[in-house]
């Protein structure tokens, strides 16, 4: 591209949040047909879309900007407390795209808006505590949200994901308002100008963020990667995940190099992880399954948390 969009993205790195938009702010041009094809992309495709994005979580670890306030608030260092912390987070957002946060008074905009409040009261607490400077500028936001649409958009066909370009296109569409929602502005709106422009944005943010720094990790990022993934591990009682195994598998979807030692168990673990790919894709009966198991996980009591 012409433009470094990346680049562009960076000079959000001295901008705070918006304010949460309240209901009479909040936009009118909205497409509500492409919104709801976008949620109900992810609710065809919601085992996936689930692993594509613990995918990318446990990859975005290894990104300081992400990583520091994750482990300043010190809610996702152990096992339980990460389990904990992330089945909330992908519970909001199941909510998100299965309730309606257009409804001011909906639980899906309660949801969305308990997020911001949340990002906002970290980032006061890091500032008065001094620790570091980064506590979610509008950058940092714009890596948030690659990190939930990027492996989606990236690997549909290698995550076997179903449905037609325009409803990936619609995906996107439906994260540019939920980036709206989270304050982020439009220049850093890494989806608020398609699918086109959001795939390359992200796919700088693999090339140029991601992969380098998985080979020179910060300090606390095996730890807070393996608290996730033994935290997974709570839910089965087996250990199906590991930083070696999740890294494994998405730099093999990526097609480039790995970089984690992996050994024989971990090596089942990503062929695991493969297979349930190939039988999600190809198996209807298997992809309903795989759906219903994971919104039983994420989808609790129609949305009563």
């Amino acid at each position: 591209m012409s433009v470094d969009r990346l680049e562009q993205l960076r000079h959000g790195r001295s901008k705070e949040l918006n304010i949460f938009p309240e209901p009479e702010n909040v936009p009118d041009d909205v497409d509500v047909k492409r919104f709801n094809n976008g949620r109900k992309f992810f609710q065809d495709n919601v085992s996936m879309c689930v692993l594509g994005m613990f995918c990318s979580l446990v990859a975005g670890f290894s990104v300081v900007n992400l990583l520091e306030p994750l482990v300043f608030t010190n809610k996702s260092n152990t096992p339980k407390k990460s389990l904990s912390r992330y089945l909330d987070t992908i519970r909001h957002v199941a909510l998100w795209h299965y309730g309606d946060i257009w409804d001011p008074l909906s639980s899906a905009r309660r949801s969305i808006r308990k997020i911001y409040n949340m990002h906002t009261s970290a980032r006061d607490s890091m500032m008065k505590a001094n620790k570091t400077g980064r506590h979610f500028t509008q950058y940092d936001m714009s890596l948030v949200q690659a990190g939930f649409v990027g492996f989606i958009i990236l690997y549909p066909e290698r995550l076997g994901l179903q449905g037609s370009k325009s409803q990936l296109e619609d995906f996107v569409y439906f994260w540019r308002w939920i980036g709206f929602f989270s304050g982020i502005q439009d220049e850093n709106n890494i989806c608020i100008n398609g699918f086109e422009d959001a795939y390359h944005i992200c796919k700088q943010v693999e090339d140029e963020i991601v992969y380098p720094a998985l080979f020179d990790p910060p300090n606390h990022f095996y730890s807070m990667a393996k608290a996730f993934t033994d935290g997974l591990s709570l839910l089965t009682n087996v250990t199906i995940y590991t930083p070696e195994s999740v890294i494994g598998f998405s730099l093999d979807m990526a097609r480039k190099e790995r970089i984690m030692k992996v050994d024989l168990l971990d090596s089942c673990r990503i062929i695991y992880l493969k297979i349930m790919v190939y039988l999600v894709k190809h198996c209807s009966w298997f992809r309903r399954m795989a759906n219903r198991l994971t919104e039983s996980l994420i989808v609790p009591n129609k949305f009563n948390f």
